[in-house]
């Protein structure tokens, strides 16, 4: 599609500093196969990225640094605003007259810093599903055109409630990051929205709210993908059993915490162990 490029790239381990510069009106969207990547903002909260979700960047001056914490491989998809704009109208006229509101995803990802992670969600579960189907050689035509499906999605209007979003002014930011580290600290434990939202000082909907303005992710979502991450380190780097694998990021069953495994790695527990060795 003129306006956009796609390429499979592959990253081994290592960390690089930012900001860099993105060009105006140019977004980039990064499909993860496998791996984990961790940005870091200048208020310290990180953004992290793992294996079958979607990174979406528009602006990267508000972060410090990138960490490539396993290997990345995936798919990136970069588009030129200006370039994909008549492509974007074609696209458009065929499918009915859709309309493509680039204000409100404008809108969208500066409430987001910039920068925003989509999944696991039932979107990205399917699109990787049929990108896992595809040979290598249509993966990055097949990147470019659920990109624009995801523009799509993410240009619908905003509901009401949304109009009501709590200012993240610098206390806010502070006290959400502060909560971010509590839960860091204690994935073993069950941590609920009202306890967590008294921590703060906050109602949980103003709590829920601005967690998710700031870190792109609803709170469950959230402490759900870091627990998944947590137990994909200990997986690679302890030699704790699978069930205190699970009991170390807040599990009781090891069934349980194998079928989340799975529904965040496409593996299980086990399966991803035995990847994770050296040769």
């Amino acid at each position: 599609m003129p306006g956009a490029r796609a390429c499979l790239f592959s990253l081994c381990e290592r960390s690089f500093p930012l900001p860099l510069r993105l060009e105006p009106l140019h977004f980039e969207v990064l499909f993860c196969l496998a791996g984990m990547l961790t940005l870091t903002r200048r208020d310290g909260s990180a953004l992290r990225l793992g294996t079958r979700q979607v990174l979406l960047l528009t602006d990267i001056s508000d972060l410090t640094d990138a960490r490539v914490e396993t290997g990345l491989k995936g798919v990136l998809v970069a588009v030129d605003a200006r370039g994909a704009r008549e492509s974007l109208k074609t696209i458009c006229n065929l499918l009915g007259g859709l309309t493509l509101n680039t204000d409100q995803v404008r809108r969208w990802m500066v409430s987001r810093g910039g920068c925003a992670v989509e999944g696991p969600s039932h979107w990205s579960q399917a699109a990787f599903a049929d990108l896992d189907r595809l040979p290598q050689s249509e993966r990055a035509r097949w990147c470019v055109w659920k990109s624009v499906e995801l523009l799509y999605l993410l240009s619908a209007p905003e509901e009401p409630a949304a109009e009501m979003a709590p200012v993240l002014d610098q206390e806010m930011i502070r006290t959400l990051a502060e909560t971010r580290r509590y839960m860091e600290e204690h994935l073993d434990e069950p941590l609920s929205i009202s306890d967590l939202s008294r921590r703060a000082c906050l109602s949980a909907t103003t709590f829920k709210e601005g967690f998710r303005r700031l870190y792109g992710l609803p709170v469950h979502t959230w402490l759900q993908q870091r627990r998944m991450e947590r137990a994909a380190e200990l997986l690679r780097d302890s030699s704790l059993s699978v069930l205190g694998v699970a009991q170390s990021v807040g599990y009781s069953s090891a069934s349980q915490f194998s079928a989340a495994f799975r529904r965040q790695y496409g593996m299980s527990p086990t399966m991803y162990r035995k990847m994770s060795e050296p040769a």
